[in-house]
Order: structure tokens, then sequence, then C-alpha cells
């Protein structure tokens, strides 16, 4: 028994001895610094430029701790928020956000805060077969900065991420209209295209989409409606492959081959479609 008292003991005094010398060492990273707040904040970023995520945390740990009213804590807690955002820590990241968003509501960075609160969610988009739930909830996320904070430092990668969530939503409302046509559904998929034709016009989908509604609208004999569809594909998209199948199909309609302008009659509507999809995951770091 009385062996066992003795490596208990020794545990504990060994373990008393560890949480000594630890905290000993977090004074001494305190109590030996010797930077201003400006200057812990430039290491930090020094050492998230070369990949030292913890080494970043702990200068921003000691401005918080030896700077809590410096301008430069406070933007600490936003670039902490945007470290665990590289290590993948997302849920860390949202709260970090929130916390700021609580604490500094006047602050000139929370729109920051709320960007890489959405940035969490796009991060997190799923291929179009999939779920689309983050990209919903991104896409709120985004248009809300845009609404609320007009013309920020972050607008322009806003509107480029919200027309890579365009295009993914609009691919994936294809899929789910196809998967009908496929088992002869017509007016389930009629629901999607339209959904994609007067929400997404401006995504990579499109042409695709006006297509397929001319097709369907001229398998049913709705002549006039199958028509202008493929006006606006016409006018919009005058050399795309997806026009020129539109325009077999219609062509036994009052249209002739060499008929140039055809489609003016029917006052198509201009639609401005996006450029071509590139994929765009990098996150802007606050300055």
């Amino acid at each position: 028994m009385k062996p066992i008292l003795c490596l208990l003991l020794l545990f504990f005094i060994s373990c008393a001895s560890n949480d000594t010398s630890e905290l000993e060492l977090n004074q001494n990273l305190y109590e030996n610094n010797t930077l201003e707040d400006f200057e812990l904040f430039e290491n930090a970023n020094k050492f998230i430029n070369s990949g030292e995520y913890e080494l970043a945390l702990i200068e921003l740990d000691k401005l918080e701790v030896l700077f809590p009213s410096s301008p430069y804590s406070n933007k600490g807690m936003l670039l902490n928020a945007y470290i665990h955002f590289l290590k993948k820590d997302y849920e860390k990241t949202r709260a970090l956000a929130e916390n700021y968003k609580k604490y500094y509501p006047g602050s000139k960075d929370i729109v920051y805060a709320n960007y890489l609160d959405a940035m969490t969610y796009y991060i997190l988009i799923k291929k179009p077969d999939y779920s689309q739930k983050d990209a919903f909830t991104a896409l709120d996320k985004f248009n809300f900065i845009l609404n609320a904070y007009p013309n920020s430092k972050y607008e322009i990668d806003i509107i480029t991420k919200i027309q890579v969530i365009d295009n993914n939503l609009a691919m994936n409302k294809l899929s789910t209209a196809k998967f009908y046509l496929d088992k002869k559904n017509i007016n389930g998929a009629l629901i999607y295209l339209k959904d994609i034709f007067e929400n997404h016009s401006s995504s990579l989908s499109i042409e695709e989409t006006l297509f397929l509604l001319v097709k369907i609208y001229k398998s049913l004999k709705e002549d006039e409606i199958s028509k202008n569809y493929a006006a606006i594909l016409a006018y919009n998209f005058p050399d795309s492959e997806w026009y020129r199948k539109s325009y077999n199909l219609i062509n036994d309609i009052e249209i002739k081959n060499n008929q140039k302008g055809w489609f003016e009659k029917f006052n198509p509507i201009k639609l401005i479609k996006n450029s071509k999809e590139e994929e765009n995951i990098e996150i802007q770091i606050i300055e």
C-alpha cells in the first residue's frame, strides 16, 4: 500500500511541478515582452504569412492581455478568427466573429466580422449534386453585407462569390429538372426550369435551361411560348450550341434558315450571364 501512495505522491508533485513551470513560462511571455501593440499585431501577420499559426496566436494573446484597450487588440480578435478559419475550425471562427459583433457593434471593422462569418458557410458549399444548405446561408449573409455595408472593401470579392453561388444553385436545380424529365414528370421539370429562368438568369446554366423550356413547350404544342424562349436564347446567345439545337426544333414554326433577326418581333429580354466560373475560395485578411 505504501509504495502505491509514494507513486501517487510523486505523480502529483510532478504534475504540480509541470503546471508551475507552464505558468511561469506563460507569465514570462507577458513580463518579458518589449513590443508595442502594433508590433505584436505585425508579428502575428508575419507568422500567418509563413504558416506559423500557433506563434501568431501567441502574439495575439499577448496583445489582448497587455493592451486590452488598444485598437489593435480589437483587430486582433478578428485576426484570431481569421487564423482559425485557415485552420479549418469554422465553429471557432463563427464564435469569435459573433463575439466581436457583440462587443464592438459600432466598429468600422464589423463588416469584416460578418464577412468571416459568411465565409465559413461559403467554404462548405457542396457540389451541385448535394444539399445546398450552406450555399443558401452564405448567399443570405453575403447579401446582408452588400445591403448593410455598401461600398465596403470586400464588395467586389463578395459579388464574385455570389456569382459562384448563383451558378452552383442553378446547376443544382437544372440537375433536378433533368431528373424529372427522365421520369417523364414535365410539370416537376418546369417548376425548376422556370425557377432558374426567374432567379438565376445570369448563371452559366441559363442557356441549357432556355433550350429545355423551348423543347418542353414545343412538345406540349405551345408554339408561341416555345418561340418566346427561343427568341430570348437567340437574342442573348446567338453562337450558343443550345440556340442551334433550339433553332432546329422550331425551324418549322414560321422561321426560315436565312431569316436573320427573326426573334426581334418577340421583344426578347436582355440577359447578362456570369463569366466562366472559376473556383473562388480565397478569403481576404483584415488590414
